[in-house]
């Protein structure tokens, strides 16, 4: 028994996607869709948040990438609010939202999807949820590393 509670101590703490950070108890949503060939560039909405970051002289964002979501390489990012006051919150989000609609209206009409960001928190416990029981048979949530 000993043994069993070992193991599954072990596996929690090992997996940080099961060990969600206690400080993010939200998370916004940025989801990247497909019309024909593939999803727009991650990079735009990556180098406003690397920038937000630095500007606001933050510790990292908790970042999640839920994958598989389409054939097309559509995918979900998740970034964690625990480091954000309701300022730099209502600023991030409205910063993420700028950029997003840039990014729309610079893709190719005929190629490019869209990046679209949730105005709506996602829960931890919804993320949790998620990654014991995926939206699909090919979907799943990984630790994104978006600093490399």
């Amino acid at each position: 028994m000993k043994q069993l509670f070992k193991l599954a101590l072990i596996t929690f703490v090992a997996n940080p996607v099961f060990a969600f950070s206690q400080s993010n108890k939200n998370y916004i949503s940025v989801g990247y869709s497909s019309v024909c060939c593939g999803t727009p560039s991650d990079k735009p909405i990556m180098n406003y948040i690397k920038n937000f970051e630095k500007e606001n002289k933050l510790k990292p964002f908790e970042i999640f990438l839920e994958r598989g979501l389409g054939k097309e390489g559509e995918h979900a990012f998740y970034i964690g609010t625990g480091n954000l006051n309701t300022k730099l919150l209502k600023s991030f989000l409205n910063g993420l939202e700028i950029t997003a609609t840039s990014q729309n209206k610079q893709r190719s009409r005929k190629g490019d999807g869209y990046v679209n960001v949730d105005d709506k928190l996602t829960s931890n416990s919804t993320l949790k949820r998620i990654k014991i029981k995926p939206r699909n048979a090919i979907s799943s949530i990984v630790a994104y590393d978006y600093k490399k």
